[in-house]
């Protein structure tokens, strides 16, 4: 399954312009798109490792290009539903002060709380002792503070990221009743003319920012989405994506009793050829290539645990 913080980080790297329009309208205009932006996810992990032990929340970092052109950094911290964090303003401030002492740059930061508690909305962090003082600020963008309503006429892609992030806020569902849910909304998405990249991305964090309960209501809710998309043929191909990511976890199951059938395989079929060609060798090279199947699908294990753990793809080759 997918993690929630692989699904937040995918989704703003899908939406990172829309993302910024809808929380940073003014800085929108001024940064340089068609210079594209830069995810600074190694200078992230240098300066907060300690960020990488808690899944319930979401640091991105980002460069991007100001037309006057300097580079402006913007930082976004994603406090994941459920959780509440009293010491949330120090780590904002931390996290800007090291990033200003690292690099000497201007930091945008945004903290995104997506958490149930209404009262809970820290904006500042502040230190008074013996006539020094002081104060940091930050903008916050309070989820609970919202209804489906404030988003529903929004244009903007991110606003459906918001509309979908909204449902989990609304207690406790019922596999039938997240189920209908999902599908309302995904008939929003359809509606509102996105296009087809888009609307895959889109779907995909529809489907699994809410887990269902049981797993049988993901092939239902994937069902009524190839209905729907049957009556629109221009949409094909929306869910490619939704349908890789099933498939990757299928493969994962049948991955370790691959190994073990592949040793057992391997090894049965060596000494069926060794009764014909030479007992000798065929045992020797039927243990062979049951090895190399091992290593092959121990591999694969390998890289689906790194790339789930969010390691690089370097990284990865390297190992």
């Amino acid at each position: 399954m997918i993690s929630k913080d692989q699904l937040w980080k995918s989704i703003f790297e899908d939406f990172f312009s829309e993302a910024i329009l809808f929380f940073f309208s003014e800085l929108h205009t001024r940064i340089e798109w068609p210079r594209g932006f830069e995810m600074l996810d190694k200078e992230l992990r240098e300066l907060f490792p300690e960020s990488k032990q808690n899944e319930r929340r979401v640091d991105l970092l980002a460069k991007v290009w100001l037309h006057e052109g300097q580079e402006q950094w913007i930082l976004i911290h994603i406090e994941v539903q459920g959780y509440k964090d009293e010491a949330f303003s120090r780590r904002m401030f931390t996290y800007y002060y090291r990033l200003l002492d690292r690099y000497d740059v201007d930091v945008a930061t945004l903290a995104l709380l997506t958490d149930k508690h209404k009262q809970w909305k820290p904006n500042q962090y502040s230190k008074n002792f013996a006539g020094t003082q002081l104060q940091f600020r930050y903008p916050v963008f309070k989820l609970a503070d919202h209804q489906e309503q404030d988003f529903e006429s929004n244009p903007n892609p991110w606003a459906m990221v918001m509309q979908a992030a909204l449902i989990g806020l609304k207690g406790k569902w019922t596999d039938e009743a997240l189920l209908e849910a999902k599908i309302n909304l995904y008939r929003q998405l359809r509606q509102r003319g996105y296009t087809i990249g888009q609307a895959r991305n889109l779907l995909s964090f529809i489907k699994y920012h809410i887990h269902f309960r049981k797993k049988e209501f993901f092939r239902k809710f994937e069902t009524a989405i190839e209905t729907l998309e049957n009556k629109n043929p221009s949409a094909m191909g929306i869910l490619e994506l939704v349908k890789r990511h099933e498939l990757a976890e299928a493969r994962e199951e049948g991955i370790e009793q691959g190994i073990e059938k592949g040793l057992e395989q391997g090894i049965e079929q060596g000494i069926e050829q060794g009764i014909e060609q030479g007992i000798e060798q065929g045992i020797e090279q039927g243990i062979e290539q049951g090895i190399e199947q091992g290593i092959m699908l121990k591999a694969i294990i390998g890289i689906r645990k790194m790339l789930k753990k969010g390691f690089e793809p370097a990284i990865i080759a390297d190992v």
